[in-house]
């Protein structure tokens, strides 16, 4: 339908829970043999109009049909079909698609095992920026009520966008011209998040809401299609928290008496309470005595233990707009742009245990036959400083985007060319403050009855009193203000692609060039602290402390912290951030952040991509069986130029002593280092497909993939943790730098895909993959020679100032060929066949079974008892199934994503994420023709993410979000 032009009015409205609408609205360089939106879809002979689930069904096994790729997804011609809160919640239902969750939702995606850096995201086509530190693109950011297509390439094609090993996945939105309808469509939906409503002052309440208008008009001047969608979200993330440090040790010694916390050093040395755990192999001596210990079986102790709650808020807004011009059937123009703006405040209010490796006493050690793993600190008693760590964490993040798009097809060529730019930007800063107990504490640590989190038992000593909270010593508290990340990525891209049909057994030739220009900094450290506190206006350290004791205090954050958990640890003595670091610091402006904002670990990096390829695809039969597919190759070339920055040092040497310092220069210049790495490669790909019959269909593909390292990897900068000690012939750098010669992961490929098509609403499924990968970036570290300015000041005499060469250790790729290979499985059907009201029901199930040999070893103390881990983010074990049922305008889903453990890597000791299972619910009711009701509720069991390090029960972090409710509607004219 052709109308005139229709002014939506403009609304105060406000948008989804995870919405980023920060996203193209379409592009060309979507692969042209599949671009097309399936129809909605039609009965047999009643021509029976098919909406909702079941079209979006119908059409997603009609586009797997057609496709000339190995490719699963989901597509319908409506935004917002799909009831899922986020695209990545939609993505998991993709038959091996796998999702990180974050703060409870789906967030980063592997395809097929691989982990998220080792797959490719496009919207229409086009790279996504991101402000995370890698590639993986955040899909939570995602709004579904703006995307209408969510899709996974398996195999490669010449003119896909190279990057992808385990997949590309694709986002696609509406097209103004091609949905060819006028409609105005109004969303709003209530938030209900009953762990939120716990917290003071939080009544659990929020709301997301959409407004899209989408026109098209018959002009002088050819036909315009015309979409903008404005979308706002005002909500919170819920998050109780508890935790280890990232780094688990190694100890086999047990303190005689860890409550002995009187008496002089040597009386508690002499007990083992003032020392901490290790792995000895005889007595030690401190303070004069032979340390009070035994020594026994090992265990896993972690440096220090905090418990945490927070109050959240979090607000996005989201513009989004296209218009699309056809001035003749054989040319068209299109431009759209984006703007999105995430703000998000976290009050963290923790309970922490800094000294957990303090007079450790083991009372239960997992040995594997014990029910416990190997290793596991099940229950111990220590003895440590309490303190209460209260931290505001501010993070503003944008998106910018947007392109040109010219499409020529005159006669059988067709000519398009796409220029896009993309710009994400993320700033989040902290301030911080703490308070600490009167005194040392002791206590019992246990994991009773399985829990994951743990209970304590402290001697003596109410967490909930304040009147404890208030030693005496100015360097007991702190206050700082951090400004710790700065990123910024911004990507250019143009793209321009040639294609003629032909007759015969080639149906077509196409060839194309791409080149992208991709800038990523960070800018890191820009921080203040305050680790000793002075005198304010005559007042003392101690009576600062005091009166920040009595004037800052405020009630606990929430009444059901790890509600349901087993811990005992349910609330402490808390007080009020902003009023401690006024106290600390004279002034809430107090602690600026350093001008000059460079630091040796800034990431400043250029990385250029340019691309050619050609590409033919063929149609013909043999022996009856026709077939059809395409034939090509892609060359890449990649250059990186790198920006880093050097500290100069002073090296203090004391001959007689035979020991040395080394600390930054204050008056030293920083100086630039600039470092470069090109790679290029050739990227064959072949993919055919066999109509075996009219329903049934043999795909085979073989391709090779790249997939490259994160870009902050190729970082120049250097970080120096550089040691006092002795042995001055040995002085000790400890220096690390990126490695911009890094090369991509390399991998060759072959595919397999049989697929029964038994009727429109019905697909069963099965393949299987290999793919030799060589290149993985593991454990293998090359020296990259750098100079820097010595300042050497020897036994207190004239400064010596020179330069020296030094060999930080960067990364670089293993030359072990690894393999990665699997078997999916997925079936959809509607049982139309059935009598009423049956016939209304519908299935969707996947799974996927993946097996890899990559061995990341363990870097921390425990890594001789530990396996390596495997390949990062794969799951042995991915699934995914829906039922769902529509009839009478109601429709009903429920579905269930399960996913086994993980490797997922946060620096120290290798880091498992436990396997999980979760469930989703969602109703709709059309109320008229216009009006839809909706109600949704996640993660209905309350699944949490439990992580360990060292073994299974050895617990390293636990994060509860708990449930979260959706309840609106939706108006659509």
């Amino acid at each position: 339908m052709k109308s005139s032009s229709v002014l939506p009015t403009r609304t105060a409205l406000l948008a989804s829970a995870a919405l980023f609408a920060a996203m193209p609205v379409w592009a060309q360089e979507a692969p042209a043999e599949i671009e097309g939106e399936p129809p909605a879809a039609v009965d047999g002979g009643d021509e029976i109009l098919v909406t909702g689930t079941r079209a979006t069904q119908r059409s997603s096994i009609e586009f797997k049909r057609a496709a000339d790729v190995v490719v699963d997804g989901l597509v319908s011609d409506e935004i917002g079909a799909s009831p899922d809160n986020s695209v990545g919640d939609t993505l998991e239902r993709i038959v091996g698609v796998s999702a990180d969750r974050f703060k409870g939702n789906a967030n980063e995606l592997s395809v097929r095992g691989l982990g998220p850096t080792l797959s490719f995201s496009t919207f229409n086509g086009r790279e996504v920026s991101t402000a995370g530190p890698d590639r993986s693109v955040a899909f939570q950011q995602f709004p579904s009520e703006l995307v209408n297509g969510v899709l996974v390439y398996k195999t490669q094609r010449a003119d896909f966008l190279e990057g992808g090993v385990g997949g590309v996945i694709e986002l696609r939105s509406m097209k103004p011209l091609d949905y060819g309808k006028r409609r105005i469509q109004f969303e709003v939906r209530g938030d209900f998040q009953p762990q939120d409503d716990d917290v003071y002052q939080h009544d659990g309440l929020g709301y997301r809401a959409n407004f899209s208008y989408t026109d098209q008009y018959e002009t002088g001047l050819g036909d315009i299609g015309v979409s903008i969608g404005y979308q706002r979200q005002d909500t919170s993330a819920p998050e109780d928290y508890y935790n280890g440090n990232s780094t688990f040790q190694l100890c086999n010694t047990s303190a005689n008496n860890p409550w002995q916390l009187t008496g002089n050093a040597a009386t508690q040395a002499a007990a083992g309470a003032n020392i901490n755990c290790t792995f000895a192999e005889g007595p030690r001596a401190a303070n004069g005595v032979t340390v009070g210990e035994t020594i026994g079986d090992f265990y896993f102790p972690t440096s220090s233990r905090s418990f945490r709650t927070q109050k959240t808020s979090e607000i996005r807004d989201g513009l989004i707009g296209a218009i699309q011009w056809r001035p003749s059937p054989e040319f068209e123009i299109s431009i759209d742009g984006q703007y999105s703006k995430r703000r998000s405040l976290e009050d963290r209010n923790v309970l922490g245990i800094p000294e957990g490796l303090r007079g450790l006493e083991p009372l239960v050690i997992g040995d594997g036959s014990n029910g416990y793993s190997p290793g596991a600190l099940i229950s111990y008693r220590g003895n440590s400083n309490i303190e209460n760590q209260l931290e505001t964490r501010q993070r503003n993040e944008t998106y910018k985007g947007g392109g040109l798009d010219l499409i020529w097809a005159p006669d059988r060529w067709t000519v398009s060319f796409d220029g896009s730019y993309s710009d994400s930007h993320r700033t989040e800063t902290q301030k911080a403050t703490r308070m600490r107990s009167n005194r040392r504490v002791g206590y019992t640590l246990s994991y009773l009855d399985d829990d994951v989190v743990p209970s304590v038992e402290f001697e003596d000593f109410d967490i909930t009193d304040h009147d404890l909270f208030q030693t005496t010593a100015a360097n007991s508290v702190y206050a700082r203000n951090r400004f710790v990340t700065d990123r910024r990525d911004r990507i250019w891209a143009g793209r321009l692609d040639v294609e003629r049909e032909l007759d015969g057994f080639i149906t077509s030739v196409k060839a194309g060039g791409r080149y992208s220009d991709h800038h990523r900094t960070n800018d890191n450290a820009r921080n203040n602290n305050l680790n000793t506190l002075a005198a304010i206006d005559g007042a003392t350290p101690a009576q600062l402390i005091a009166q920040a004791n009595r004037n800052c205090r405020v009630p606990f954050t929430t009444t059901s912290y790890m509600q349901g958990m087993g811990t005992n640890v349910t609330r402490w003595a808390t007080f009020d951030n902003d009023c401690l670091f006024r106290t600390f610091t004279g002034g809430d402006d107090a602690l600026p952040y350093p001008t000059d904002g460079r630091d040796p670990s800034d990431i400043d990096v250029t990385e250029r991509i340019y691309a050619l390829y050609g590409l033919a695809n063929f149609e013909s039969q043999a022996a009856g069986v026709p077939f059809s597919g395409n034939i090509g190759l892609r060359w890449v070339k990649t250059d990186i130029t790198s920006i880093g920055y050097r500290q100069p040092y002073v090296i203090t040497i004391d001959t007689a002593g035979d020991s040395y310092s080394v600390d930054p220069d204050p008056n030293g210049a920083l100086q630039t280092n600039r470092a470069k790495g090109s790679y290029n490669y050739f990227l064959p790909s072949a993919n055919i497909a066999f109509d075996l019959s009219q329903e049934v269909k043999l795909r085979l593909a073989a391709y090779r993939a790249i997939a490259r390292s994160g870009i902050e990897s190729f970082g120049a900068g250097i970080r120096l943790n550089p040691s006092a000690g002795t042995g001055l012939d040995n002085i000790i750098f400890d220096a690390t730098t990126g490695n911009p010669n890094l090369k991509p992961l390399r991998a060759w490929n072959l595919d397999a895909s049989l697929e029964l098509y038994a009727s429109e609403d019905t697909l069963l499924s099965i393949a299987g993959y290999y793919k030799w990968a060589k290149g993985t970036v593991i454990s293998a570290e090359e020296p990259i020679p750098s100079d820097i300015t010595i300042t050497t000041i020897r036994d207190g005499g004239a400064p010596v100032t020179e330069t020296v060469t030094i060999a930080p250790v960067a990364p670089t790729n293993d030359g072990e060929t690894r393999h990665l290979y699997g078997i999916e499985a997925t079936a959809s059907h509607a049982f139309t066949w059935l009598p009423g009201p049956l016939d209304g029901l519908g299935i969707q199930g996947s799974v996927n079974r993946a097996f890899a040999n990559f061995e990341y070893p363990d870097t921390s103390p425990i890594a001789d008892y530990v396996d390596p881990a495997n390949l990062i983010g794969l799951s042995k074990w991915t699934a995914s199934g829906s039922v769902w049922f529509e009839k009478w305008g109601l429709s009903l889903r429920a579905n269930l994503r399960y996913r086994s453990g993980y490797y997922k890597p946060n620096s120290g000791t290798n880091r498992e994420i436990r396997g999980a299972t979760y469930i989703n619910l969602s109703a709709q009711y059309n109320l008229t023709d216009n009006v839809q009701l909706k109600l949704q509720a996640l993660n209905v069991t309350g699944t949490n993410d439990i992580m360990y390090k060292g073994g299974y029960d050895s617990i390293a972090e636990v994060s509860r979000s708990g449930t979260q409710y959706f309840f609106g509607f939706r108006v659509r004219l």
